[in-house]
């Protein structure tokens, strides 16, 4: 599978994911969650202990940053960056 590929694998899992765990439609990869009120801190909690069962992983949040779940692009650049693959 090439690169582009796979994170479009990912980018529709985490689609998926949001929807499933927070009942929320994402209206596009690049929407920002946060500001568009979909995504409030504990919905964020719920999201990652879900990103961790669906992806069999354990997220390193030491250095926390919000930034990352902003939107679904913004989770598949971050989940790719720990070595998370769809």
């Amino acid at each position: 599978m090439t690169e582009e590929a796979t994170a479009g694998a990912l980018v529709e899992r985490l689609t998926d994911l949001v929807r499933d765990q927070l009942g929320v439609e994402v209206p596009s990869p690049g929407t920002d969650l946060v500001a568009e009120g979909l995504l409030d801190s504990l919905a964020l909690v719920t999201l990652i202990v879900g990103m961790e069962d669906a992806f069999g992983t354990r997220l390193p949040l030491d250095d926390f940053d919000i930034d990352r779940f902003r939107s679904v692009d913004a989770m598949a650049d971050y989940l790719t960056e720990v070595g998370v693959t769809g």
